[in-house]
């Protein structure tokens, strides 16, 4: 884990390295897979694919200002996990989108849609990982009119902050119990919202470049500057992560369900709450899908589609010249019997 973090900060390693961690997490997810199959008591045999979107560890626009193209990495080798688990594996899913022009991001969107669609209800939809991406739904669940955007820090800053604070103790503000204890100083969440990153067109995609561990630690140094205490410091970078989601919602929302790790953040959600006065803001424990495993249960669908041939990224979320199948599929032992079940 701490390698793979060096590498998303932007240390500069060797690129036999980054093979080498490629092949490992690879084999680290199809230990996970397998382990994911005994506990459901499913057999190989019952499973068609796996889906693994991996893990990113270069994500964003290079160049001039960030004006570049938009390049994207994620590591998990999909020939180690067909090997080890005997199953197809569908990976490397933000390429197609990025190669049609798009950010590569967010590709969540689609299956939002189908999942959380209400027929009167403005609804959105928010991830919150290590960045957050919001999916906006108008009433009746129409495809075209889907809208997203990745809207900045999830909870990366919170975590990499939490690391630094408690000098590698503890790596997140669990339920948010450390923030809530602080107060919110304004000059460090400006610093956040001032970000480049939001001065960029809508739909736009975060990466490690744009939020991460090197500039949540030297957040936490001016923190520490400006006399702040610990708990300060994290609250003031958890209102930046909530302000960062809020101004992303607009004023046009009936509903907002969080999801992903920080939906369990019980401080960032309350002030998300706060900010969007008028707006029901839940879980989507709420509408059945539990919010740890929402953006595993996404890949799985797009795995699914692009098994079938089915365009999955929507252009008005990452600004591809059109719909694109997403993913690249490795064949595992199963691929012939896969194959015909999928027709």
């Amino acid at each position: 884990r701490s390698r793979m973090m060096e590498l998303a900060a932007g240390k500069a390693v060797a690129a036999a390295e980054i093979a080498k961690l490629d092949i490992e997490l690879g084999s680290a997810f199809a230990g996970a897979s397998t382990a994911v199959l005994e506990r459901a008591r499913v057999s190989a045999g019952e499973v068609d694919a796996v889906a693994s979107h991996g893990q990113t560890i270069v994500h964003g626009r290079y160049g001039a200002a960030g004006r570049g193209a938009t390049v994207t990495m994620q590591l998990g080798q999909a020939s180690t996990i067909a090997e080890r688990t005997g199953l197809t594996v569908v990976s490397d899913f933000r390429q197609a989108d990025i190669a049609a022009g798009g950010e590569g991001a967010p590709l969540v969107p689609f299956v939002h849609a189908l999942l959380f669609s209400h027929r009167r209800r403005r609804r959105g939809v928010q991830n919150i990982g290590g960045m957050g991406n919001l999916t906006l739904l108008a009433p009746g669940g129409a495809i075209e009119s889907v809208r997203g955007t990745d809207t900045g820090p999830g909870g990366v800053l919170i975590d990499a902050a939490m690391k630094w604070v408690s000098g590698g103790r503890l790596r997140m503000d669990r339920g948010g119990k450390f923030a809530a204890g602080g107060r919110v100083d304004e000059r460090l969440v400006k610093a956040v919202l001032a970000r480049p990153f939001f001065k960029r067109p809508l739909p736009r995609s975060a990466g490690p470049a744009d939020f991460g561990p090197r500039m949540a630690r030297d957040l936490a140094r001016r923190g520490r500057r400006l006399r702040l205490d610990d708990r300060s410091i994290i609250a003031s970078l958890t209102m930046a992560t909530a302000r960062s989601i809020a101004r992303a919602c607009g004023n046009d929302l009936d509903e907002l369900y969080l999801c992903g790790g920080g939906a369990f953040n019980a401080t960032l959600s309350g002030m998300i709450a706060g900010l969007l006065p008028g707006v029901q803001v839940g879980t989507t424990g709420q509408l059945g899908m539990d919010p740890a495993y929402v953006e595993a249960q996404a890949f799985a669908v797009l795995g699914y589609l692009a098994l079938n041939g089915v365009a999955a990224n929507l252009p008005a979320a990452t600004a591809a010249r059109g719909p694109r199948v997403l993913g690249k599929i490795t064949p595992g032992a199963n691929f012939a019997r896969a194959s015909l079940a999928l027709g």
